[in-house]
């Protein structure tokens, strides 16, 4: 090779060498210990929750994430069946069984723009040709015995609310129409911001000096495991002090008072006496800036330890923490355990919850037992607890889905303790759906028995619907808009007084016959 050859290959040599330590000294830093295993650990399985809910909905979620970005139109036929006796006497099984109401619904949420139709055939009876529509500027109704839409444009809703409920409404409100359009649940971008986030600052702030780790043999359901025990041990003044920075982190997080804001005005439309979402994130904020100053008043005079017991394959399948919390001079034991036995296609949790002082112990827990079979999946949950005035099983959810050909079949029971409602209950779910990649079919059947009175002979409501992506959204034209949202008060007395009162009048008498006093 030569003298210069050799000195290349041998400073090749000694690069690779350095940066293989290099790499070696950054995994155990960074990866292999027992503080950066526990919280891997933890991280793991929040993610493991989140994917066992995906597998087992896969379809409807991929069905929703593309009904969020391509404009689509459903219709829902609703109907409902009885053979009850008692509505039978009152003469409304008739009217229940022959009963539909139809609803024609378009949604383009990327952008902004949503349609109603309403069609409904009640015991002979038919309403027809209601329709509503939204944007994010402006929003219009129509009824069957108006010709034109009536429609408050964004920038008027504020004052035309004013006009109809002075007591309720200033005028001032801020009022957006593109908040009907905002999704309640997490996008996959602010869950990957939260992760890495916060999942950063919890390994930045926690103590290294607070972890151990060593390995122990346990017995979890049927399987002996040689197991990882991670233990996280943590004084009151480090919690004190890692709520604190939490806290203050929290409150100057502007993307987390963005979702707050977002999630709020989502649930809250509708309802003038809430908070708009402005305000309730700043009170969300002063009120993580005062839990920050104040921190000191929740006291943890015991500390916190939690440890948990993972297998080879990084599950957490023991869990048992501890930890006393102090308020106001009264002092509670908080204790969590359980276990989840991981087999190939199953698996099965059992946790419980201990709260206690020195005049009562409530124990709430849960058993979550997920299965896999050749054609889905088979769960049960249970939610339990043993209190005073209450014990047992609270909450069983069945659930069991599978795939036939190419339809996805779902049917679950929801039954209550009837400590809760004084009987036995079972809410019952059928469902059978179609999912391809433009369109969407299902049928869903709702149904309640508790063993005596209420029977799947009582009352059943029946829901099918067609969805399929379109184009667009088709909006009416605005050359057939009454602009009531800059009417006067005494124009909108006329509208309604001299318009819409005798025209409804006139649609009733043809429709149900001449009512008294008209």
């Amino acid at each position: 090779m030569g003298k210069k050859g050799l000195t290349i290959l041998g400073v090749s040599v000694g690069v690779i060498a350095v940066l293989a330590i290099g790499a070696y000294i950054l995994f155990q830093t960074m990866v292999n210990n027992p503080k950066n295993n526990y919280l891997l650990a933890e991280l793991d399985s929040v993610e493991d929750s989140f994917g066992l809910f995906e597998e087992r909905f896969e379809s409807e979620l991929d069905w929703y994430e593309h009904a969020q970005e391509n404009a689509i139109q459903s219709t829902v036929d609703i109907t409902a069946e009885t053979n009850d006796p008692s509505f039978q006497e009152m003469g409304m099984t008739d009217m229940i069984n022959n009963s539909n109401i139809k609803l024609d619904v378009g949604q383009d949420v990327a952008n902004e723009v949503s349609t109603l139709g309403l069609n409904a055939d009640v015991a002979g009876f038919s309403i027809s040709d209601v329709h509503a529509y939204i944007t994010g500027e402006k929003a219009g109704v129509t009824l069957p015995f108006v010709e034109e839409y009536m429609v408050v444009n964004e920038e008027d809703a504020a004052s035309f609310l004013h006009k109809l409920d002075p007591e309720t409404f200033t005028g001032e409100e801020d009022i957006d129409y593109s908040v009907f359009f905002e999704s309640s649940a997490m996008t996959e971008t602010q869950r990957e911001y939260f992760k890495d986030e916060y999942s950063s600052f919890i390994r930045e702030n926690l103590p290294d000096e607070a972890f151990e780790s060593e390995s122990e043999e346990i017995t979890v359901g049927d399987n002996t495991v040689n197991a990882d025990k991670l233990t996280m041990t943590l004084t009151e003044e480090q919690i004190h002090t890692f709520l604190r920075d939490l806290f203050n982190k929290m409150a100057e997080d502007e993307e987390l008072a963005n979702i707050i804001e977002t999630q709020m005005m989502a649930a809250n439309v509708g309802n003038p006496e809430a908070p708009t979402g402005e305000e309730a994130a700043t009170e969300f904020n002063d009120s993580l800036k005062e839990a920050a100053e104040n921190v000191e008043d929740l006291g943890f005079p015991d500390g916190l330890t939690s440890i948990i017991w993972t297998d080879g394959d990084d599950n957490i399948i023991q869990r048992d923490m501890d930890t006393a919390l102090t308020i106001d001079d009264s002092t509670g034991q908080i204790a969590v355990d359980g276990t989840t036995e991981v087999k190939e296609n199953s698996r099965v949790t059992n946790y419980d919850i201990a709260v206690s002082d020195d005049s009562m112990e409530t124990v709430f827990g849960y058993t979550a037992d997920l299965n896999e079979t050749e054609t889905g999946y088979e769960d049960t949950i249970t939610l339990r607890a043993d209190a005073d005035d209450i014990s047992g099983d609270l909450v069983i959810i069945n659930s069991v889905k599978s795939e036939e050909e190419d339809n996805e079949i779902w049917n679950a029971d929801i039954s209550f303790n009837e400590e809760l409602f004084g009987s036995p209950l079972t809410l019952y779910v059928e469902s059978n759906s179609v999912y391809n990649d433009d369109q969407a079919t299902g049928d869903m059947t709702f149904y309640a028995e508790d063993g005596m009175n209420v029977t799947k002979d009582t009352f059943v409501l029946n829901l099918a619907s067609d969805s399929e992506t379109v184009s667009e959204i088709e909006l009416p034209g605005e050359d057939n808009e009454k602009n009531i949202g800059q009417m006067s008060e005494d124009e909108l007395n006329s509208y309604f007084n001299d318009e819409v009162g005798p025209q409804f009048e006139e649609w009733v008498t043809e429709n149900f016959g001449a009512p008294s006093g008209f």
